[in-house]
Order: C-alpha cells, then structure tokens, then sequence
C-alpha cells in the first residue's frame, strides 16, 4: 500500500486575518484526500506560540520547526497577511528543507506589497490605478488625487484597513484605519467600475490555467470589504463572469501574466476593476482564502475541479517545487 504523505496545514499567525486563516485550515483538512494524505493541523497564535493538534501544549517556534522536520513531508500553508503570505514563512521553511504550498520567499514579498507589485505590474505595461505611497511621517502631506480615492495599507489582505473616500473630512480617520494595519498606506484613484478576479493553478503538466473570472457584486458594503467577503450572503459570485469573449480572454491573460511577472507557484488569484477604458488591476493574492465562500474554490469547480483535486494541484506543485534551495 502506498504510503500516505504527511501533510502539516499552517495556519493562524499575528495578522487581523487570523480567523480567516482557520476557516480556510478548517476547509483543506476536510476537504484533503485522506486515501493519499496524513493530514494534521497546527496554529500559531498571535503571540507566535505554535499548537499542534487539539489539546497539545504551546510551543516556541524552534521545537515547532524541529517537529516539523521530524515528522512531516509537506506543509500546506493556509496563512494569510503577514508571517504568512509576506514570504517570512517561507523563508523559514526553505531553511529547513521543507517543501510547502504556494509561491516562495520573494514572489511572496512581492506580491503582498502593494507598492512593489504595482510598480512591476506597471513596468509591464498593465494598467494600475493612480497611486501614492505615505508612510507615518507624509501622512499629512497634500495627495495630488482627486477624491474620490482608496485607502489601503501596502501590506495586506482581505481587504482590512481598507477605506472608500469621498471628503477630505474623511481622510484623516482612514490613514487611521490604514496605518493600524503597518507602517505605510497606499493612496490609489478610486476607479468605479464592475469587480472581476480570476484564479491561476499549475497543473500537474506545470502548465498554467487561467480558470473562469468570476464578477463580485457586494451585498452589504460599498465594495468588497471583509463582510461582503466572508458573511454568508454579503456578496454575489457571478461564475463565470457575464463578459464577452474577448474580455474573458483579455481577463485571464493578464491573470497568467501578473501570476508569472511574480514568479507566483501553484496558485494565485488577480483582483481586477472594469471600466469603460479596460481593465485595471489592484492586486495578486498568493494565497487565496479557501473558506466556503472563497472565490478559487468556487472558479475551480466551474472549471470541473473539486476541492480534493484543487488541494492535489497545489500540494503537487510544491513537491516539485522541493525546498526551493
């Protein structure tokens, strides 16, 4: 009988995402094929103690590795915001030797910030809305934008600290917002048009698919914040999106070209805005949600993949991927 790969689901960690962070833990072991895995679960709490399993004992983060290394053969990474999808995780587990889920050190890092990501999707010629970067010492300098615009930190996920602005008044409260979240926001031109994302996977070829574009239409918020993303009902998924066919093609294009202008690995999914003029893109997520109302998922089984296949796809892209040394 073929031996079962020991599979460690990462999750939890420091970041405002940590309960989402769960929820997708929750969703891979449910959903991994228990015929070809041994799956099992640790949480790292927000003071960076580690637990492995219910009903175990904290632990510091160097026996964790040690466990790790002595008992598992791959780490599924269910962490989103930072440790988890900004590459430190990562880099910890290259050095270690340890293959994981998802896109390596830098492709993390680079992805998660917005500032970095944007100026590379820019370089390349797709379109980004206008932006500043402030950080705690320009906050107060004069934004050469015209309102209404976006307030974001550079670094996260989920859209928290996330803020629409349509008054000067209101500016000051979301850099607060913003700023809770790190050390430095983004600006961006608020472009109003309809929300898109669309999935990349690797399959087991190592060739990439672009899996449906899926529209987001809020229920309950202004655009798609935390509460439209996972309160049951917040939000309507359009799958596939309404878009013709050439759109559909434009849309996934610049999907396969923003998850390899990043150096992405095994998944990621684009956030995109259509406009009258063409679409803009906002961000790439390295680590998608995969809770119940998670959009990767949801595309996947549009596409004709189930979740254990989904879950497959990725595990197999890190094994080859190895230790990434």
């Amino acid at each position: 009988m073929r031996k079962r790969m020991r599979v460690l689901v990462l999750c939890g960690g420091p970041s405002s995402e940590h309960e989402v962070s769960v929820n997708t833990a929750r969703m891979v072991l449910k959903n991994m094929d228990k015929k070809k895995y041994q799956p099992s679960l640790a949480v790292i709490g927000r003071d960076g103690k580690w637990k492995f399993n219910s009903g175990s004992q904290y632990v510091f983060m160097g026996k964790a590795l040690v466990t790790i290394v002595s008992k598992f053969d791959f780490v599924f990474i269910a962490m989103h915001g930072a440790f988890g999808e900004d590459g430190r995780i990562q880099a910890i587990l290259e050095s270690i030797g340890v293959p994981y889920s998802g896109s390596g050190v830098l492709s993390s890092a680079m992805a998660m910030d917005k500032s970095v990501s944007n100026t590379l999707y820019a370089s390349e010629g797709l379109k980004v809305p206008e932006y500043v970067v402030l950080d705690k010492y320009s906050k107060n300098k004069n934004i050469n934008l015209v309102l209404p615009v976006v307030v974001k930190p550079a670094n996260g996920g989920s859209s928290v600290g996330v803020s629409i602005v349509k008054t000067k008044k209101d500016l000051r409260a979301a850099f607060r917002k913003a700023f809770k979240e790190g050390s430095r926001i983004i600006v961006q031109k608020y472009i109003k048009g309809r929300e898109l994302t669309c999935g990349v996977i690797e399959k087991n070829s190592g060739e990439l698919l672009a899996l449906p574009p899926i529209e987001i239409v809020s229920k309950i918020s202004a655009f798609y914040d935390y509460s439209a993303k996972y309160k049951t009902g917040g939000s309507e998924h359009i799958i596939p999106a309404k878009l013709s066919k050439e759109k559909t093609r434009k849309l996934k294009q610049l999907s396969l070209e923003a998850h390899c202008m990043l150096g992405c690995g095994g998944m990621s999914r684009s956030d995109f805005i259509l406009d009258n003029s063409g679409f803009y893109i906002l961000e790439t997520n390295t680590i998608p949600g995969m809770t119940e109302t998670s959009l990767l998922p949801q595309a996947a089984a549009v596409a004709g993949i189930n979740f254990p296949s989904l879950l497959d796809l990725i595990i197999s892209a890190g094994v080859k991927a190895g230790g990434r040394k």
